[in-house]
């Protein structure tokens, strides 16, 4: 039994989310050309706290008592109202400024109309084109961005107020002007320990709402070698030993004044490493970082020496601590515009972070300015795969594919042709030997900073450079009103072209258009060196020569 929506009446109660959920069901069911009547047919949005954090129920009677129920907690009932919209209206959220809604009906059927309870509660995204739209995120299951979510949107679920990262040279009170590269404190010494949480005390009566503070190490390798530190270390294996002891100190004197807190501390470079003896307190969570891993293959692929260790210690993890939190990299930050081709990747990644019962997860970007490559579809795909990690292969590359035709225009198949091959091409790589970048070591594919052939060789580039111009062209030519998104990620093709055949007057072109469009190069600057003219400069030419 099936019903076509013509006509609706919504109600819900007066809570700020359940009002917006029922402001934005009726904004798009008009869009469809659904009329809102008293008389029509009843929809009713209902907030019940016995639901599970973002989850939701839909339910749809079509005889007798005929009406439709959207049920869940605060935020579920407004995840479920936009997951209808996609389900039953059609209605994609591609981008804060692209969304499509598609003629047609709206038919419901009798009984469960939609459910779903999000295995990863907390999930974050920073990429530039969506990182400060909590509409867009709210619409994509996103709760978590660079902004604070209005309480129409549910609020924001992880405050960290000013400590979210690298934090233990501000709360140690060390003299270091930027907290990420410093020398790391002794964790055994009293004074430290005092002092980290008389700061940490503070930073929480000057801001309430805090519900997370990070107490971590510095983004250096450095840490102390006294004899109190080491013993720990070697008692533990690792040098997580010491932080996690230090940690739990903290979490400890906290918990009293503040039960809700949760202190969070990294599992990073040298204390990723799951200790022996030491566990983490119950209000302590561990952000396991992959940065280490290669990205070109899943993790886990035991044929990856750094995918493997990555997976030992995720599972070591949960297995003591059941809070487990992933920092996750889904770009190359020393070659933003480069091609980067872990699309496939992200699918397999993320499935295996939910079997792996992680809670909350952070797939950093590019969000240092507009992508020259693919990062508006990254977000996307990163955005529904943290909602559904379980999602089919099939739904995913559907996922891909509506995005793609939406955000390109007519010739979005060829684009689809250029990530496949890529994908492809780094994926049967394998092991390869990349003596500029590792002095010649074995790598396998590729990490977030290698030079872009480490996963797609110069050769491999040069034998599928005029399929790849073919493609790029098409879709440039069917682009119609698409043609800036097709010329914006088309920058990576023509940085390629670069490497492969130096041109210093094409490389002043796409230095030029890189700029109009806010496009960066790689974190933290514009250019790959300091000089103002990208095509000067050695290290461009370095691997095209």
């Amino acid at each position: 039994m099936k019903k076509t929506l013509t006509s609706v009446n919504i109600t819900s109660g007066n809570e700020p989310t359940a009002r917006h959920a029922a402001l934005e069901l009726q904004k798009y069911l008009h869009q469809k050309g659904v009329d809102v009547s008293p008389d029509g047919f009843p929809i009713s949005i209902v907030i019940d706290e016995s639901f599970e954090q973002d989850s939701y129920k839909i339910e749809a009677c079509l005889k007798g008592d005929e009406g439709m129920t959207v049920r869940g907690d605060k935020c579920g009932v407004l995840y479920g109202v936009y997951n209808f919209l996609e389900a039953y209206a059609g209605i994609r959220f591609f981008t804060p400024t692209l969304e499509i809604c598609p003629k047609g009906d709206v038919i419901i059927p009798h009984g469960l109309v939609l459910e779903h309870n999000p295995a990863i509660k907390a999930r974050r995204l920073t990429w530039r084109s969506i990182q400060k739209s909590t509409d867009w995120c709210a619409k994509n299951g996103v709760n978590i961005c660079d902004a604070e979510f209005g309480e129409e949107l549910g609020g924001s679920r992880l405050n960290y107020g000013k400590l979210f990262v690298h934090t233990i040279n501000i709360l140690a009170e060390t003299t270091y002007p930027y907290p990420a590269y410093g020398t790391n404190p002794c964790l055994t010494d009293p004074a430290v320990l005092d002092k980290v949480i008389q700061n940490v005390r503070k930073a929480l009566e000057e801001n309430p709402k805090i519900n997370i503070v990070s107490v971590s190490q510095n983004d250096f390798n450095g840490h102390c070698k006294c004899p109190n530190c080491r013993k720990i270390e070697e008692e533990d294996g690792t040098p997580a030993g010491p932080l996690i002891r230090f940690v739990n100190k903290v979490a400890e004197n906290l918990e009293a004044d503040y039960p809700h807190l949760t202190v969070d501390t990294l599992a990073y470079q040298y204390t990723q490493k799951t200790p022996a003896v030491t566990k983490p307190r119950h209000n302590v969570c561990i952000r396991l970082c992959s940065i280490n891993c290669c990205f070109t293959h899943p993790l886990g692929n035991s044929e990856c020496a750094n995918s493997k260790r990555f997976y030992e210690d995720i599972v070591g993890w949960g297995n003591i601590c059941d809070k487990l939190h992933i920092w996750d990299y889904t770009t190359n930050f020393h070659y933003y515009i480069s091609t980067f081709p872990n699309l496939d990747v992200i699918h397999k990644n993320m499935r295996f972070f939910a079997e792996n019962h992680v809670v909350s997860m952070f797939p950093q970007g590019n969000g240092q300015g507009e992508s020259g490559e693919f990062g508006e579809l990254r977000a996307y795909l990163l955005a529904k795969l943290m909602w559904d990690p379980y999602m089919s292969e099939e739904t995913y590359y559907g996922l891909m594919d509506a995005f793609l035709a939406a955000y390109y225009g007519d010739g979005w198949k060829y684009i689809r042709k250029f990530i496949d091959k890529t994908t492809e091409l780094a994926a049967n790589g394998g092991f390869r030997i990349n003596k500029d970048e590792t002095e010649g070591a074995a790598v396998c594919g590729q990490g977030i900073y290698g030079h872009p052939f480490t996963a797609i060789t110069r050769g491999e580039y040069l034998e599928h450079e005029s399929l790849f111009e073919e493609w790029w062209n098409r879709a440039a030519e069917l682009a119609g009103d698409r043609i800036e998104y097709v010329k914006r990620s088309m920058m990576q093709w023509r940085l390629t072209k670069l490497y492969l055949h130096p041109n210093a007057e094409e490389a002043q072109k796409l230095i030029d258009d890189a700029k109009a469009a806010g496009v960066v190069w790689k974190e933290g600057q514009f250019n790959v060196q300091p000089e103002s003219d990208l095509s000067k400069s050695p290290y461009f030419w370095k691997y095209g020569k």
